[in-house]
């Protein structure tokens, strides 16, 4: 199956032109390069690039891994040329020509899937890598009910058809690549998970992820959905307490306790309900928007929280003696929490095939490897400075604006060796 390789770069290191010269002998398909913002010190590696056979495109300021992909998907809706999907990589080589065909033949095998290429993350991985990467696996699966074990896998097979509606998806920087699973998981796209190997060079140091920065970033976009909910909750819970107290202090207040906390309960949380699940319906987490089927269920999650809240709130207010408002708070905070994850897990929830395991019985083989070192030593190719010298520097063109690319797609100048312009990249 031919698919075209896109490869995000931003100041691409000595091993970049070795392994971009490795994908390209693999004859998988055509390889897409995007330069982002690296500058002139590094137009010697693009223009080698270029001349080597990759299509070089060019953004004229970093703008960010997620703009790079969008630029990547851009270019390739106009420029499909008879292959069935993408396949992204990383510049830094950490994504071995043996995986990256293996992702290819479960794009193949699994069809419209998004093929995630998943590392193992075990000993002699890089602290901060490791970290990272667990913090981000259980904030998705606490907070968007996604279970990866490699959220932030830059290996990644996007079929035909899919590459146009990751074009909606928010986020410039590594938060996208975040968003792309959190866009899957909202429309009930399937994963197929490949098994690949964790190489990591020098101890990630190359990597251009800023610590403070993009962690921001990302922690912001994994918080969005459940600050939403808790606005919405927020707003309900007004609701409920606003019309409980007017029930329970002074409506109400001729019934005994009992049956005043039953009703003053039952016609506040009808009230709020209706808020809630209206709020609801619009957060990014929910797959399923019908009315119908969500309707039951949730109504069948309130009956279940105002049963609770009910004796909650009775049995706080009778055993320890507690103030009746103190006790409905209490109650229902932890309730609310409850129902964040009854809400992601089955009321707003659709039944998605669970993720395909490609090549399981070769990927309980997969050894890890740890480089000390670049990818050209490693690969015993040509040094990187015999490869570069003889090529002239990447000049830029006219920019596109965000708005002209579809456009102007066509217009973008591939870029192959024996090309009069040396190896220009569109400067996008």
């Amino acid at each position: 199956m031919r698919v075209c390789i896109v490869i995000p770069a931003y100041e691409p290191g000595g091993e970049f032109v070795p392994y971009a010269q490795e994908v390209l002998a693999a004859g998988l398909g055509p390889v897409l390069v995007v330069d982002d913002g690296s500058g002139p010190a590094y137009a010697p590696v693009f223009a080698a690039l270029a001349e080597m056979g990759c299509t070089v495109l060019a953004h004229e300021q970093n703008r960010g891994k997620g703009a790079a992909l969008k630029t990547a998907l851009r270019w390739y809706g106009a420029h499909e040329d008879g292959c069935a999907g993408i396949v992204t990589a990383d510049c830094d080589g950490q994504h071995t020509v043996k995986d990256v065909r293996r992702v290819c033949e479960a794009m193949e095998a699994c069809p419209g899937t998004l093929v995630l290429g998943c590392r193992d993350f075990g000993p002699g991985t890089p602290a901060r890598s490791a970290t990272g990467n667990r913090v981000t696996s259980a904030a998705m699966r606490v907070l968007y009910n996604i279970d990866l074990k490699d959220t932030q896998t830059g290996l990644r097979g996007i079929p035909n058809g899919m590459h146009r509606d990751l074009l909606e998806v928010r986020g410039e920087r590594y938060e996208y690549e975040l968003n792309m699973l959190i866009y899957a998981k909202q429309r009930s796209i399937p994963y197929t998970i490949v098994p690949i190997e964790t190489v990591y060079f020098n101890n990630n140091e190359g990597s251009h992820y800023r610590t403070v920065a993009d962690s921001a970033r990302i922690i912001h976009q994994l918080g969005s959905g459940l600050v939403q909910y808790a606005m919405s909750a927020g707003l309900s819970v007004v609701v409920d307490v606003f019309v409980y107290c007017v029930l329970v202090k002074w409506l109400l207040l001729g019934l005994p306790l009992a049956p005043r906390l039953f009703f003053a309960a039952v016609i506040a949380r009808t009230l709020s309900s209706v808020v809630n699940y209206t709020c609801n319906r619009r957060l990014p987490y929910v797959q399923n928007k019908k009315i119908g089927p969500t309707v039951a269920k949730y109504y069948c999650l309130w009956l279940a929280q105002l049963m609770l809240s009910f004796v909650g709130v009775w049995a706080a207010c009778t055993g320890l003696h507690m103030d009746d408002m103190l006790a409905k708070l209490l109650v229902d905070a932890l309730l609310a929490v409850a129902s964040y994850q009854v809400q992601l897990r089955w009321v707003f929830s659709e039944k998605t095939p669970r993720p395909v395991l490609y090549g399981s019985g070769e990927a309980m083989a997969a050894k890890r490897t740890t480089a000390q070192g670049g990818f050209a030593q490693r690969n015993a190719a040509p040094d990187f400075a015999r490869q570069t010298q003889k090529v002239g520097p990447v000049t830029g063109q006219r920019g596109f604006a965000a708005g002209e690319m579809e456009a102007e797609a066509d217009k973008c100048p591939q870029h192959a060796a024996g090309r009069e312009d040396g190896g220009r990249g569109a400067a996008l």
